[in-house]
């Protein structure tokens, strides 16, 4: 255990059986590398400390934040300014991959998991969350904190059901975003089905077979699409749509082209089909999605005026 008396940089683990918690107390300077590839919690109680990636982005972890990653993870952490009466107290929990993509499995055998996320984003490796949403994911980490030096029976047992809460807060989070996505990449990662994916997302302007995103996959039809609906949670179609969908979020988001174009290149039969479709997936309909759009550009531009041709 640590001692809060003594003039000493202290580290203590709590090893469970798929995860692992990391407290540390740091009272001098302290420069560290750090490498790791599981799914990755960090978050401080006192003090502060500087994490640089290789990319040169640094963050800060300090009281209020939480920073997330769930890719192989390399950097270097720097701690200045501390003493005993000024500690960093700060925690880091590693959960397994098996272990998180298992818990989110159970989810996607009932849920379409990519529907989780609005639309595609460029994700980086850890990201710091912090805001009332965020709350609920302290709390889920400040109970398996507290659970892992406890001396109670089925220890193993009752955080296994702790890290179930706290996966499950995350994915009422921003944090779903990059859990999400790295599970669907792990899962397809050397699996017939990922040329598949390439293939929608490559062609997602042209009429797309079954039949032809069966044969790349070396599958018969129905082993296709029980293997495909497992693995997404959603039929081969609805996937192509969600991906149809996504280009349409990102067209409209990043140029001035009608709906009605929009939706006539993606091969959408009439424009009302597309906006029942676009509102589907994404909650809005096209036209409320491009206020969102301007009422975004107006935060940054308050003097541009909002487009009244495109809806």
């Amino acid at each position: 255990m640590i001692d809060f008396y003594r003039e000493l940089n202290q580290k203590v683990t709590f090893t469970g059986e798929d995860s692992e918690l990391l407290v540390s107390y740091i009272v001098k300077n302290e420069d560290e590398f750090v490498e790791f590839d599981n799914v990755v919690f960090g978050y401080a109680e006192k003090g502060e400390k500087s994490i640089l990636f290789s990319n040169s982005r640094v963050i800060y972890l300090k009281q209020g934040i939480v920073a997330m990653g769930s890719e192989r993870i390399a950097a270097n952490t720097k701690v200045r300014n501390v003493s005993t009466s000024n500690p960093l107290v700060c925690f880091r929990l590693d959960v397994s991959k098996e272990k998180v993509w298992g818990i989110i499995d159970k989810i996607n055998s009932n849920y379409s998991i990519p529907e989780l996320i609005e639309e595609e984003q460029k994700l980086i490796p850890t990201e710091i969350y912090s805001g009332q949403a965020c709350a609920l994911v302290f709390d889920a980490l400040r109970n398996i904190q507290n659970l892992y030096p406890r001396d109670v029976k089925y220890k193993d047992y009752w955080l296994n059901l702790k890290i179930e809460e706290l996966i499950l807060a995350c994915l009422q989070t921003d944090m779903r975003n990059s859990l999400i996505h790295n599970y669907t990449n792990d899962q397809i990662q050397d699996h017939p089905l990922a040329y598949v994916i390439k293939h929608i997302k490559n062609n997602i302007y042209d009429d797309i077979n079954i039949k032809t995103l069966a044969d790349k996959a070396y599958m018969s039809r129905a082993t296709f699409f029980r293997q495909f609906k497992h693995l997404f949670g959603m039929t081969p179609n609805n996937y192509i749509q969600f991906e149809k969908i996504k280009e349409a979020q990102r067209v409209l988001k990043n140029t001035n082209k009608p709906v009605s174009e929009i939706a006539h290149q993606l091969g959408y039969s009439s424009v009302s089909y597309f906006r029942l479709c676009f509102k589907r997936y994404t909650g809005y309909s096209p036209k409320d999605y491009l206020a969102k759009r301007d009422a975004k550009m107006l935060l940054v531009h308050p003097d541009i005026e909002p487009d009244k041709t495109l809806t």
